[in-house]
């Protein structure tokens, strides 16, 4: 399929585009030919090990951590399941706990299903109408538990909403009960600073492809690695903490895509964050009837989870692809499915909101072109759907 010239991206969420950066190095490495395994012990082999260590150095020292401490991997999924591998394998026998956010991506709920159904006792942490976690509540759900193995999982940035939760915070109520922090960083490193060290995390988890890197890469941060259990067993890869072949095209796009972000983080309120503030009010005005979803809670720039209730969201996205706007109704792993959205009901709001959602999710350069384009496509397709059809073809069925 042919992409327009003015198509519009926006489900950057879901995953990015390749940098620039990136694409001119991987066009670099591929045209000198060094394709070689990073584990052979000949004079290409060795050449490439060490181009992945200095990347591993790279990056922890973007992230403020130590180098031994990041786990090359296939991405957050995997990285996910190795950190409920390890915590449930170790502690199975003394009746471990896992504290999770209600609104924690799929992965991290499928994975909390999975070992429930072998011992693993779990409980909800709720939030606030803003997407916030209720720290309070946490703090009694630990109090319950003292004594016992416990696992604290909250999302840096939620997946949707782009709400950014205050991990320090948190960290701090979970490190005085002596229990284990898990944070899903997927939607947070590449689009905001992270400094690991600093917010407290025993556990967190990157996909390269969420900020510009190639897809199937991305890496597991444990704060003692030397506790960490394997999840693929092999030849020794990463420590012995992950079999396999590495990666190493994948990981080194990680490495340049992180430093070309890094380059472009700026202090203060971005003119990003105020386009799409713009943005919102006038897609509010033109609606009627909307809901920003986490409106008031701090967020990552250019993400908008929107409710429109009374709107078929599904019609409308298809109405957008015929103008070459690309958006999706939810997370990528959400899209596809008719569910009502299960963050959007986590926070209290009634199933008409929560079946009418739609995140919109794009890159920060030209972003004011793009929010204009994609406020010009909505207005197209709700005025042809009065034309040519009835209203109610645009209501939700």
């Amino acid at each position: 399929m042919d992409i327009a010239v003015d198509a519009v991206y926006a489900d950057v969420c879901g995953s990015a585009p390749v940098s620039l950066g990136v694409s001119n190095m991987l066009q670099a490495l591929f045209s000198t030919r060094q394709c070689a395994n990073p584990n052979a012990n000949h004079a290409l082999g060795v050449q490439l090990l060490e181009r992945v260590e200095r990347a591993r150095g790279s990056i922890a020292r973007l992230l403020n951590v130590d180098t031994q401490c990041l786990i090359f991997n296939s991405g957050s999924s995997e990285g996910c399941a190795q950190v409920f591998h390890d915590f449930f394998e170790r502690y199975r026998q003394d009746r471990p706990v896992v504290l999770y956010s209600a609104i924690e991506h799929a992965c991290t709920l499928q994975n909390i299903k999975q070992y429930t159904l072998e011992g693993l006792h779990a409980v909800a942490i709720g939030h606030d109408r803003n997407g916030l976690l209720d720290v309070d509540q946490l703090q009694r759900k630990l109090l319950a538990h003292v004594g016992r193995p416990t696992l604290v999982c909250v999302m840096a940035v939620h997946n949707e909403t782009g709400v950014v939760q205050p991990l320090e915070t948190i960290a701090r109520r979970v490190k005085a009960q002596g229990a284990l922090l898990f944070s899903d960083m997927t939607q947070a490193i590449g689009k905001i600073p992270v400094d690991l060290q600093a917010c407290g995390v025993d556990f967190a988890i990157a996909s390269g492809h969420k900020f510009g890197a190639l897809p199937g890469a991305g890496f597991l941060y444990a704060k003692n690695r030397y506790a960490l259990s394997p999840l693929i067993a092999g030849g020794g890869q990463e420590g012995g903490l992950r079999g396999g072949t590495q990666n190493y095209p994948g990981i080194l796009s990680i490495e340049t895509a992180l430093h070309e972000k890094h380059a472009k983080f700026a202090t203060g309120k971005s003119p990003a964050e105020q386009a799409r503030e713009t943005f919102e009010a006038k897609l509010q005005a033109m609606l009627g009837e909307s809901v920003v979803i986490g409106q008031q809670a701090a967020r990552v720039p250019c993400v908008s989870f929107i409710a429109m209730p009374g709107i078929n969201t599904k019609k409308l996205q298809w109405a957008l692809n015929n103008q070459s706007i690309y958006i999706t109704g939810g997370s990528a792993c959400s899209d596809k499915k008719n569910n009502l959205s299960n963050t959007v009901t986590q926070l209290g709001f009634p199933d008409r909101v929560a079946g009418s959602t739609v995140r919109i999710s794009i890159e920060e350069e030209q972003c004011q072109l793009a929010y204009a384009r994609i406020l010009a496509g909505i207005a197209n397709a709700l005025n042809l759907a009065l034309e040519e059809t009835a209203p109610q073809q645009w209501e939700q069925v």
